[in-house]
Parts: structure tokens; C-alpha cells; sequence
């Protein structure tokens, strides 16, 4: 079977270092790490990327009180100390942290995305 995204184990029995590991290896193996990805899910606009860091996916909020330097609210974050995943359906509009998809599912929407069939 080919490396995927979704052959990457996202369960408690790995740690969170491992895990952001075997994520940016299939980052690279797709040439996409490092590089901002624009993705769309549900009407909204989100920013993913790994890097060197962190694996991370923004929800794009166009309003005026996102502080500098962040593009927007986190809702999934791989560091190599812990793994956030905010998968709660969003219940108001303004509930910028819930995006509904699990760090799975966003890993495999970021590869069905970005590489060819």
C-alpha cells in the first residue's frame, strides 16, 4: 500500500512527537512542506502547514480582532508536546475554533487536495 495521509496512525498510543514525525516525513514525500495550503470546508477558509515546528490548520476570520501575525483562529495543532483537534460541529458563526473535521480527516483533505490521482 502507498504512504498516505491516512496510513499515518492518529491514536493516543504514539506521542505527539512521533506523530508530528510521520507527519511532516508525508509533507515532504509530497513536496508540500513548508508551503501555506488554502483549503475550503463547509463555506469557510482555512490555512494548513507543516513545518520544522508544527503541523497546523487556521480558520481564516476576515474580522479586525485577530491579533498580528496569526491568520486566524487554530483548530488543529501538532507540536511535538501535544496534538489540539477541535472536532466539535460549529453550533454559532461565530465559533471560530470548531471546524467539525478530525486531524484525520484534515490530513486526508490536505492530500486529496493536493496531489494528482
Amino acid at each position: 500500500m502507498p504512504n498516505s495521509m491516512a496510513s499515518i496512525s492518529v491514536t493516543n498510543k504514539i506521542s505527539p512527537a512521533e506523530l508530528l514525525g510521520r507527519i511532516q516525513a508525508r509533507f515532504r514525500e509530497l513536496g508540500l512542506f513548508g508551503s501555506p495550503l488554502t483549503l475550503t470546508h463547509n463555506g469557510e477558509k482555512y490555512l494548513a502547514a507543516c513545518d520544522d515546528q508544527v503541523f497546523a490548520v487556521y480558520r481564516l476570520v476576515g474580522q479586525c480582532h485577530v491579533p498580528p501575525g496569526r491568520p486566524g483562529w487554530p483548530v488543529c495543532l501538532v507540536t511535538a508536546e501535544a496534538v489540539v483537534d477541535e472536532t466539535c460541529p460549529p453550533h454559532l458563526a461565530e465559533d471560530e475554533f470548531a471546524s467539525g473535521l478530525s486531524l484525520k480527516e484534515w490530513l486526508d483533505l490536505i492530500e486529496t487536495s493536493f496531489t494528482s490521482p
